[in-house]
């Protein structure tokens, strides 16, 4: 995207909101102008100079407030060895709860091998469950107590070794068959697993089958986020699917995606080495992330290159924002406002700034929202009651400075005003009031799932 679109784009909401104002129609579109910073404390285990939060991986929201779950942010802290627990949707507002106990491998120095890593939550009967990947080839099982204004997770289990050497990282949940699918990604090869739960996806936990690998992948060849798609309707019907960063042993192969079964079966795969559109960076696919129609959103991770969007079944639809996004790490979808967001940079048309692009199933980009200096800020997550984005930023530390929050922190994004210090983005309060309003009443009419 050059920048004469982005601007033409941000005039365009812009021009939306302020008819709004004066009841004029509003265009149909997301709008971020609120930013409120919330600080990570330090616990013991964090040896970083000022108890800096300079290292994290995967975030992920217990979705909605029905139905019992939390409402609450989970973010994977390597710097305290543990996962955060914040407030997304509910009382205190935005506020830092609580955390795991510090027995992750941490801050090693070594991506490999620290910990946490891949993380995800199962909220049924009133009960959540946390799952958290660690640097030294385990899954950890948690059970989380929130109450009015803490959380805390306690082991609801010993750990449980894949057989691996290094980091379980990125995982997904399916509730069709109660099963949770890890990734070891740095493993040589990289392999997947396949966990049982009970209760609808709480302990106790067991490792069932072998370990699964792709068929012709070299052995460098990785593997990244996962996620379950309930819309598939081929080769046996609802599936994980999982972002393979290179497929094949071909020169230059780009990567793609494969399909796994619950029964520990790599279905398919799309190799993305024949799509048109792809540039000639390639694309090396990251995050993943499905809508509610089963279009699946595969994020690159080469800057420079592209997003991709393939129906429920594998197929392309779209090449989204060629030469815009790159550098993507963890996608995630939310199902109010049926969009994908996107960590990118740096790279892509904007080299050296770190954002995130809205995109719908359509595979449009809706908005551009760049993000402060930082070294890190691939990992996003949105609550769905509130529309609140959280985007955890790296403190300062040798690859870059943090001048917003030196000893890191996590972004929040909105569409209304929000407690808390404000990152302004220097617009007429006018239109941003309207610009709030607007979308929440969008986001009320919408029905959550």
């Amino acid at each position: 995207m050059t920048f004469k679109s982005l601007r033409v784009r941000t005039l365009g909401l812009l021009a939306g909101v302020a008819a709004a104002a004066t009841g004029g129609p509003a265009v149909a579109a997301d709008l971020f102008p609120f930013s409120t910073l919330i600080p990570v404390p330090a616990d013991a285990a964090n040896v970083q100079p000022g108890g800096a939060f300079t290292s994290f991986d995967i975030s992920f929201a217990d979705p909605i407030l029905s139905q019992g779950r939390t409402g609450n942010i989970f973010i994977a802290d390597r710097s305290n060895a543990s996962v955060d627990i914040f407030s997304g949707s509910n009382t205190p507002d935005l506020t830092f709860l609580g955390r795991t106990p510090a027995i992750f491998t941490g801050q090693t120095g070594n991506n490999s091998t620290s910990g946490a890593d891949g993380v995800l939550t199962v909220t049924t009967g009133g009960v959540t469950t946390l799952y958290a990947g660690d640097g030294n080839s385990t899954l950890k099982v948690f059970n989380v107590t929130t109450t009015a204004t803490t959380a805390s997770a306690t082991l609801a289990q010993a750990p449980i070794s894949t057989g691996g050497q290094f980091r379980v990282d990125e995982m997904a949940f399916s509730p069709l068959s109660s099963q949770v699918l890890a990734a070891n990604n740095a493993d040589l090869p990289a392999f997947g697993s396949l966990f049982s739960t009970t209760n609808g996806g709480h302990p106790p936990v067991a490792l069932i089958g072998a370990q699964i690998k792709i068929s012709g992948q070299p052995v460098d060849g990785g593997l990244e986020q996962p996620a379950w798609n309930p819309q598939t309707s081929v080769n046996g019907g609802a599936s994980f699917w999982i972002s393979v960063p290179t497929l094949t042993a071909a020169a230059g192969n780009p990567g793609g995606v494969a399909q796994i079964g619950t029964n520990g079966q790599v279905l398919a795969t799309k190799d993305f080495q024949n799509l048109p559109g792809i540039s000639s960076g390639g694309c090396s696919p990251a995050g993943l992330a499905v809508a509610l129609n089963g279009n699946m959103l595969v994020g690159c991770n080469i800057a420079g290159t592209q997003a991709i969007l393939l129906d429920k079944n594998g197929n392309l639809l779209n090449i989204v924002g060629a030469g815009t996004l790159g550098g993507t790490d963890e996608i995630w979808y939310d199902p109010t406002t049926n969009r994908f967001y996107v960590t990118g940079g740096p790279g892509g048309s904007n080299p050296g700034q770190r954002f995130f692009d809205v995109v719908d199933t359509d595979g449009n980009i809706v908005q551009t929202v760049n993000l402060p200096q930082t070294s890190s800020a691939h990992s996003i997550t949105v609550d769905p009651v509130t529309g609140r984005v959280f985007v955890a930023l790296a403190g300062s530390n040798p690859a870059g400075i943090n001048s917003v929050c030196p000893l890191g922190c996590i972004d929040v994004f909105s569409a209304t005003p929000l407690p808390g210090p404000i990152a302004g983005a220097g617009l007429p309060g006018l239109i941003l009031a309207a610009g709030g309003l607007v979308a929440l009443a969008r986001r009320r009419r919408q029905k959550i799932v």
